[in-house]
């Protein structure tokens, strides 16, 4: 019975799910102030006030242009009443949980899961899966922060890319409907590229999710990887053509790679920070006092890159018999990438919105690995720990939440 209601595919359902939920974990933020960097993007930007003037959209952070547009349509619509622009953030990350949703879907419909075991229960997994992203609090800084719905938003266009590349692949050559799906997903790219800047690991991250899924039973047609790989140079040209106010010389890098040394240093202990944050969302900080590494011999340095080499061993050791598992790792590296390698971000080592699309691969990572760890016999157990956990989580978000009330 439990099996039959799993794998009927209650979409309607599931999606007022997700929006109820989030609506209640996130209903007290609806009348938060605007505060640090809102002031900057929204009540001081005069760039938003007309929604008809496009270039000043496109010239005040061309590389955002997405993300100051949406700005645009909230002041438009909202003037400065702050509860639209906290509605619209939820918005977005409802959203996305439920393209996480469709994309654990749609990834488990691959001939890859043919034999597997999480094939008897796509539904349950992927509400699951979705339910975590949406519920965990190291969100709260991505969606309660009007100012980084940049995150969010790119997070949203970056899932729904891959969601549409998967469906193009899935789709039988005759039917032509890939074409359709392929086109969408490109063009989702396309618009993370403009959202926010690390939205430039996507196309590599196409790749990996090719390789995983698709490489042992379809052919890699590379007339498919090409319009996406074309899409890496748009960032990069778009920051040294443009060079808006967040534009970290390079020249000013390369002149100084001992602080790229001691920041690349720096980044695996925060590496292991964001893993326990995941795992343990205690003691969150909007702007944590974090020392900077300047000697590999640090043993704190020393213990963290084993401990991640071993993870990324690990992965690489089970990727053929728990295949989802080794691409959520895989995933939470990748697109961590950007803020956590040798190229330093000004002061900013570590912030929790960073973290906002590695939560896909932890959600993959926690709905998948305890339903191989007790078995497919025990599913209402999965159900029972991760709906109790789900249910933490909230508890934590919206508490977390009355922290991001106002500045102090």
């Amino acid at each position: 019975m439990l099996a039959r209601f799993f794998n009927q595919n209650y979409k309607s359902l599931i999606i007022i799910i997700l929006t109820l939920l989030g609506v209640i974990i996130y209903s007290n933020t609806f009348h938060n102030s605007f505060h640090f960097d809102d002031e900057s993007s929204i009540t001081s930007n005069f760039a938003i006030r007309n929604i008809g003037n496009i270039q000043n959209i496109w010239n005040f952070w061309p590389t955002r242009f997405i993300t100051v547009l949406s700005f645009s349509l909230n002041y438009y619509f909202h003037g400065l009443r702050v509860s639209g622009y906290y509605i619209a953030n939820l918005l977005i990350h409802i959203m996305a949980s439920i393209g996480v949703y469709w994309l654990v879907l749609l990834t488990l419909s691959s001939e890859t899961f043919k034999k597997d075991r999480l094939r008897e229960y796509p539904v349950l997994i992927a509400l699951l899966a979705s339910l975590i992203f949406l519920s965990h609090p190291i969100q709260t800084e991505s969606v309660a922060y009007i100012h980084q719905r940049a995150t969010s938003l790119m997070g949203l266009c970056y899932i729904l890319s891959i969601c549409f590349y998967a469906r193009s692949r899935l789709l039988p050559k005759d039917n032509k409907d890939w074409k359709v799906s392929y086109a969408i997903s490109w063009i989702f790219a396309l618009l993370s590229m403009f959202t926010k800047e690390n939205a430039i690991t996507l196309p590599f991250t196409i790749l990996l999710y090719e390789y995983c899924f698709f490489k042992t039973s379809k052919p890699l047609k590379k007339g498919c990887i090409f319009p996406f790989l074309a899409l890496l140079p748009v960032i990069p040209m778009l920051l040294f053509l443009t060079k808006p106010k967040t534009f970290v010389n390079v020249t000013d890098i390369m002149e100084k790679p001992v602080s790229g040394y001691y920041y690349l240093l720096t980044q695996l202990r925060v590496l292991v920070t964001y893993i326990r944050l995941l795992f343990l969302p205690i003691n969150q900080n909007l702007d944590y006092d974090y020392a900077m590494s300047k000697t590999f011999l640090d043993p704190a340095v020393i213990i963290s890159l084993v401990f991640l080499l071993a993870i990324l061993v690990i992965a690489i050791r089970i990727f053929n018999k728990y295949r989802l598992i080794s691409f959520s790792i895989f995933w939470f590296f990748l697109t961590l990438l950007p803020e956590s390698s040798i190229i330093p971000l000004k002061d900013d080592v570590i912030f929790e919105h960073r973290l906002y699309l590695p939560m896909v691969g932890y959600s993959f990572f926690l709905a998948s690995g305890l339903y191989y760890l007790l078995k497919e016999k025990r599913v209402k157990l999965i159900i029972i720990i991760l709906s109790l956990l789900v249910a933490c989580y909230s508890i934590m978000t919206y508490a977390r939440n009355l922290v991001w009330k106002d500045e102090f």
